[in-house]
């Protein structure tokens, strides 16, 4: 077996990487570095005795490997070429000596626990790191009430994985959990014990999705009234963007990114503009979270605007910005991605490095790499 091809994914602590050797039809495997490896195939081994191999799924006629954060691709990839061979040289990828990982390139993985739909506590993952966050005293409260009709509250407590965050994790921390104090008050936190007293799912507290939700409420002066506004959408349509768009301008990141990320959701056209908008927001989490909107939905309208992502001071963002264009760029990238294959960062030069050689190549756009695995199990089951 022989790597192929290296492809980029949504995380940049991951790569697709293509093998010569296909899997039978409906096999794959996940291995964890901490899984006992006895049985595993000695390629697997090999590759997680290279410092900061986290994770590798095998699937069909690729490996995704996860590495920890603070060891740079520069470093793993040669690596991982020795020990499967390859008919690409490390050249092929722009290889350079490694530069010190930047903390702007840090994906956080957001957790919180909850018993029976009340909010625990909060959880940040960053590589090898964890973190934990409490919630304030009326949460507490509400788990002692809530727990005194349970005898298994130890193992009905869940870990629910939020959308992953940018930035410096005790920010971070405190900024879900200033999210978490405004969309439960102490009204709601009210109605979820007594539903938890009454063993009945907290979903029933949901609002209707048509529910109208004025765009006065964006005018209050407390942030967290405006958030909690807007957290009352489930389902997203054509419908709420003014108010999103209106959203867009709110002095609170926390609500502008929120109303982002519910833009994404509405598969139209339509929301384009608003999501022009959101990449020149001034916080880094915004703009990434639009380029990941722009990403999923995949409309080649956006290229444009999602070449002057290249030009970003945020790394992460520029990253997305290559990454978009070698998942539907064309013809029209080609010169900005050419002035930017000497980006400081390696993650970024080898992101534009790969879709320059798509496009230049003829290569026709697949759309989300995320999507191309997902087909790709969805074929063989």
């Amino acid at each position: 077996m022989r790597i192929t091809s290296i492809e980029p994914t949504p995380s940049p602590h991951s790569m697709k990487i293509n093998v010569s050797e296909e899997l039978p039809a409906g096999e794959n495997y996940n291995y964890k570095a901490s899984d006992d490896l006895t049985n595993a195939p000695e390629y697997v081994k090999e590759l997680f005795q290279i410092e900061g191999v986290k994770n590798i799924y095998r699937v069909v006629d690729f490996i995704a490997l996860a590495r920890a954060p603070k060891v740079p691709w520069e470093e793993l990839l040669p690596q991982v070429r020795e020990v499967l061979g390859s008919e690409e040289t490390v050249e092929d990828l722009h290889m350079e000596e490694a530069s010190e990982p930047t903390q702007d390139f840090g994906e956080i993985n957001v957790f919180v626990q909850f018993f029976r739909g009340i909010p625990i506590q909060v959880k940040l993952e960053e590589g090898d790191d964890e973190k934990r966050f409490g919630l304030p005293e009326e949460f507490q409260e509400a788990i002692m009430k809530a727990t005194a009709a349970s005898d298994s509250f130890i193992f009905e407590r869940k870990w629910v994985e939020q959308d992953p965050r940018y930035g410096k994790s005790d920010e971070i921390g405190k900024e879900v959990v200033e999210e978490l104090i405004a969309t439960h008050d102490k009204e709601k936190l009210n109605q979820l014990v007594e539903l938890a007293i009454e063993d009945r799912d907290a979903s029933e507290l949901e609002r209707d999705s048509d529910e109208d939700i004025p765009l006065e409420v964006l005018d209050d002066p407390d942030w967290k009234v405006r958030y909690a506004a807007l957290d009352k959408i489930i389902e997203p349509t054509l419908k709420h963007l003014p108010l999103l768009d209106k959203a867009l301008d709110d002095a609170k990141a926390s609500v502008r990114r929120l109303a982002t990320a519910y833009l994404g959701m509405i598969e139209e056209p339509e929301v384009l503009p608003s999501l022009y908008k959101a990449l020149k927001d001034k916080a880094v989490n915004v703009r990434r979270t639009a380029g990941d909107c722009l990403s999923d939905l995949g409309f080649t309208e956006a290229i444009p605007e999602m070449i002057k992502t290249l030009d970003d001071k945020s790394q992460i963002v520029r990253w997305r910005g290559a990454m978009f264009l070698y998942e539907v760029g064309d013809e029209r990238a080609i010169p900005a991605l050419e002035a930017k294959v000497n980006d400081p960062e390696f993650e970024v030069r080898m992101q534009v490095q790969l879709a320059l050689e798509r496009i230049k190549g003829g290569e026709e756009a697949k759309g989300s790499v995320w999507h191309q695995m997902t087909q790709a199990v969805s074929k063989k089951d």
